[in-house]
């Protein structure tokens, strides 16, 4: 029988670009990200939401590296990896859509109100 050993925990270019350090991830989550730039939001998956945070921050994410920079506005922990795909699925085109459209309308009802012209 042949014994395997993990020598080190690879990681992407990006990742070694925003200063991301290797290190063990068990937990998958769900993460929306809201950019204080145009105030839109993404959703993604990850096992390391600071890392990813990093990325998109670092404009080391094609397709928000424009958009920088991001707040979280939203964290789901998942048991697997597997879960965490359903339910990013279920934000982006699902139910789960239209009930971040309501907390969204909810937390913009929570800003404060400008003063009259």
């Amino acid at each position: 029988m042949v014994e395997l050993r993990v020598l080190e925990t690879w990681l992407s270019p990006a990742c070694r670009q925003a200063g991301v350090e290797s290190g063990t991830h068990h937990m998958y989550y769900v993460y929306i990200l809201r950019s204080e730039k145009d105030g839109n939001l993404y959703i993604g998956k990850t096992n390391n939401v600071e890392r990813r945070l990093k990325e998109h921050n670092g404009g080391h994410t094609v397709s928000t590296k424009n958009r920088a920079p991001f707040s979280i506005f939203k964290i789901i922990t998942c048991e697997n990896e597997e879960s965490a795909r359903q339910i990013e699925k279920e934000y982006k085109k699902g139910y789960k859509r239209e009930e971040l459209k309501r907390e969204i309308i909810g937390d913009v009802a929570e800003w404060p109100k400008a003063a009259p012209c």
